[in-house]
């Protein structure tokens, strides 16, 4: 029998839960703007949390000081990308800015190549190349 790897399951999940943040992020855009969506945004995300957190079992915060920053971190940068794809989704095509916006793991790919010393193969390689002119095709 087939076995599949825990993590892929939870990146294909993740793939599919981004799918429907753009869709969903292209209707509010269309009720509401981008201003109010982005607070409604921000108030899912906080009633997201507290469910996580409750429902997870033995929950206790860590204090290594280099993960807080991290952490803080990555929800400033999610925010911050989150804001500017609304006001990109609201005022222009699904197809164009899911396209584009959709080539980030390039930037961190490129960081943990640099910065963490995790190695590229060459598919890998020609599979961010190609990432990359499909965006390009798929965007105009």
């Amino acid at each position: 029998m087939l076995k599949i790897a825990d993590w892929l399951i939870y990146a294909l999940c993740c793939s599919l839960l981004y799918g429907f943040w753009g869709f969903f992020s292209k209707l509010a855009t269309q009720y509401i703007d981008y201003n109010t969506a982005f607070v409604y945004e921000a108030v899912g995300a906080i009633l997201a949390t507290l469910f996580i957190i409750v429902r997870t079992n033995n929950f206790s915060l860590q204090g290594d000081l280099r993960g807080i920053i991290f952490a803080l971190l990555v929800g400033f940068c999610g925010t911050a990308a989150s804001l500017l794809f609304l006001i990109a989704i609201g005022k222009g095509p699904v197809t164009s800015v899911i396209s584009i916006t959709s080539i980030y793991p390039i930037v961190a790919v490129l960081l943990s190549f640099i910065f963490l010393k995790e190695s590229i193969t060459l598919f890998q390689t020609l599979a961010l190349f190609l990432a990359v002119i499909a965006v390009i095709l798929s965007a105009f």
